[in-house]
């Protein structure tokens, strides 16, 4: 049984104008459920709902029309709407574009002949990186000028707290007119701490039989730096044969919390794929060697790291999306978690901490028993999403109006703003109480949305750089 929650002690009884903003704006929760519309094969009304969403004109998101910059056949996007909003990089039909919030210039990043993928801003805003799949990573400025493929081995870029960028395992300095390689991570790097405080490593330590079996320990191992002196925080046996396979709690994604409050990490028993897409148990660790604290099962790392020591996680196994999903909060001092207040039959997903650590927002929905993964059922399930907000230390949330169909929900840093993914498009808050507006689309094939059992990878299609 999951122990009651406890609001961390940095959040004082009455929170500034703008939390209770945000929270004061949204309707109180509504117990009944909501009607949808039900999709259709037929490829005329496909094209319809898409039309309609696309368009915005659907019921639950109507907005003032606006005038509209399109670089056909590319985007549709609400400059307006988004200026001095900071940069905003998506992707469109496989293509990568900027959208600049200071000057309202929409720009082509890559061509249309490759296909780009998880765009990442830089730790500064200055650059911003991106996958090219098989053709490599690439890295351009954040206004999406000068662009450049950093290499050609198909490896998904990260930034580093430092402002390096990590391909494979190489490190890049970006500087204007260069990227230099500027060293080689040591081996078994897999997370850090965005603030730097904390770099995790896994490894393994075997001993291999003549027999092609083998025996040994995983080692999760913790550094202050890139190269700094490694402390061994879990180790747990592992061993293979023939017979019996793979055998032993392999770690399988970890998370280093920030200013030194621990690590989380997952594990896949047996190293199973088909266990792990299940969803795997997630564990709280405070300091090597200490007893982890089991928080839940999650479908891939789902977490959301707030300030001030607060976790928030999308909790329940199942690979299918709509099934047995509810977010957490935690504590990460006590690792006391607690479900978010969901109404019987709907599913709570895509957990998101505002950066004051004031407001959680996140997506409520129907659960569903859809038995296939075709676009009438996923624009279905995905057209009955609604944004909803926690105020830290409440356990009552509200809903935002005008949020159907939403999905990862992202703050800006100053946790004014609210950006989120709904109908293929990108959608913006600008303050607490405004009307959402539409500022981009589509991000997909209209009427082609990729999914893993009902998963869309949302996410994956933009990244946001905000004041």
């Amino acid at each position: 049984m999951k122990a009651s929650y406890a609001p961390p002690r940095h959040v004082a009884d009455h929170l500034p104008t703008d939390a209770q903003a945000w929270t004061e704006q949204a309707r109180p929760r509504q117990r009944q459920r909501r009607y949808v519309l039900a999709g259709t094969g037929g490829a005329l009304a496909a094209g319809l709902l898409a039309y309609l969403l696309v368009s915005g004109t659907s019921a639950a998101s109507k907005t003032p029309a606006r005038a509209l910059t399109s670089s056909s056949p590319g985007p549709v996007v609400d400059a307006q709407a988004f200026r001095g909003h900071g940069g905003l990089a998506f992707v469109s039909r496989d293509r990568l574009y900027v959208l600049d919030g200071t000057t309202g210039k929409l720009r082509a990043v890559t061509s249309g002949a490759e296909v780009a993928s998880a765009p990442a801003f830089s730790p500064d805003g200055k650059w911003l990186a991106y996958s090219l799949g098989q053709s490599g990573a690439g890295v351009a400025r954040a206004d999406g000028t000068s662009a450049r493929t950093v290499t050609g081995g198909g490896d998904r870029a990260r930034w580093v707290p430092n402002g390096e960028l990590l391909v494979g395992t190489t490190l890049y300095r970006v500087s204007p007119g260069r990227v230099a390689p500027a060293g080689t991570v040591p081996s078994g790097l897999v997370a850090w701490a965005m603030d730097g405080s904390g770099y995790a490593f896994v490894t393994r330590h075997v001993t291999n039989r003549p027999d092609g079996s083998l025996t040994g320990a995983e080692r999760l191992e913790l550094a202050s730096s890139l190269t700094g002196e490694r402390t061994v925080w879990r180790s747990v046996p592992i061993s293979f044969t023939k017979k019996s396979g793979f055998r032993g709690g392999a770690f399988d994604g970890v998370v280093v919390l920030p200013h030194h409050e621990g690590l989380l990490f997952w594990v896949d028993p047996d190293q199973s794929a088909s266990i792990a897409a299940d969803g795997m148990h997630v564990y709280e660790l405070r300091s090597p060697g200490a007893t982890p604290v089991d928080l839940g099962v999650t479908v891939g790392e789902n977490v959301s790291v707030g300030p001030g020591g607060v976790l928030a996680i999308g909790s329940g196994g199942n690979r299918y999306a709509w099934m047995t999903k509810t977010v957490e909060t935690c504590v990460v001092a006590t690792a006391r978690c607690s479900d978010v207040r969901t109404p019987p039959g709907d599913v709570t997903v895509d957990p998101a901490w505002s950066p004051d650590g004031k407001t959680l927002a996140f997506v409520e929905a129907p659960s569903s028993n859809a038995p296939d993964f075709f676009q009438s059922a996923l624009t279905k399930w995905y057209s009955a999403h609604h944004l909803w907000l926690l105020r830290s230390g409440s356990s009552t949330p509200t809903e935002l109006p005008g949020t159907g169909g939403a999905s990862v929900p992202v703050w800006s840093s100053d946790s004014k703003s609210l950006l989120y993914e709904s109908g293929d498009a990108l959608w913006l808050i600008a303050a607490p109480g405004a009307t959402p507006v539409k500022v981009a689309s589509p991000l997909f094939q209209p009427g082609a949305w990729p999914s893993y059992y009902g998963q869309v990878d949302w996410g994956g299609q933009f990244s946001w750089s905000a004041s």
